[in-house]
């Protein structure tokens, strides 16, 4: 078997979609650290657990699953050589193959999205400052490679009848408002698919501070909905 990264996580059964649930797999690394991550064994690589591909592949086949997402951490992070197999070798499997990812590494999801059926992209704040504040590599410009790489997505979007996208956006109060989610007039499309996402600090996070962090209301959340609403015709909610 050609080179492969090691896979940290296995997720029989993820959101992918409106009603549209697929496998997720979960690699290490991430060139971000947001405080209420959630997978933050992944991202400061403490995770020593290691899932066998072939359980996977097993999974896939007895079950007719038809989508595996790879998630991370960022996969991006990953050597491209060793994704691209990865992608090549679940693709084998009859599957299709998503992508979640924080946008920043906007070369690198442009040589892969021809090998992709699917990729969500996170945005984390509408301000480089915030941007740069949670980025390991300072000076990266991160929120202008967001915007460049949400223009692959929507060109892709537009040319292949066998892609799609979806930005989610998490509800984190410090990066979140009413307000600036304004900001998504200046970016986003009608027919954009966007889901905003609670923020939940009940579980351990990147940032044990964030469990002090008080989660917006169903009212607040309602109201950041109905603005967003402004600017696309495709908004939902999830765990609210």
């Amino acid at each position: 078997m050609k080179d492969l990264p090691l896979i940290h996580g296995f997720n029989k059964s993820s959101e992918a979609g409106d009603n549209v649930f697929a496998v997720s797999i979960f690699l290490g690394s991430c060139n971000l650290r947001c405080p209420y991550c959630m997978n933050h064994s992944l991202v400061n690589g403490e995770c020593t657990k290691v899932i066998d591909l072939n359980e996977i592949k097993n999974y896939v086949l007895d079950n007719k699953v038809s989508q595996v997402n790879i998630s991370g951490g960022e996969p991006t992070c990953t050597k491209i050589e060793k994704l691209i197999n990865l992608i090549e070798e679940i693709k084998s499997w009859g599957c299709k193959v998503g992508l979640s990812t924080n946008g920043t590494n906007t070369n690198y999801i442009k040589d892969i999205i021809n090998h992709l059926s699917y990729i969500t992209m996170d945005i984390k704040a509408f301000n480089d400052d915030i941007y740069e504040s949670i980025s390991v590599d300072k000076g990266g410009h991160n929120l202008f490679n967001v915007l460049m790489t949400y223009n692959i997505l929507r060109d892709n979007w537009i040319s292949r009848t066998d892609f799609a996208y979806e930005i989610r956006i998490t509800l984190f109060p410090p990066f979140i408002n009413k307000f600036n989610i304004n900001d998504m007039s200046l970016i986003f499309k009608k027919n954009d698919k966007i889901v905003l996402q609670q923020f939940r600090n009940n579980m351990p996070l990147l940032d044990d501070k964030c469990s002090e962090i008080k989660p917006y209301s169903e009212e607040e959340v309602q109201d950041i909905l109905n603005v967003a609403k402004k600017y696309s015709s495709y908004v939902s909610l999830r765990y609210v």
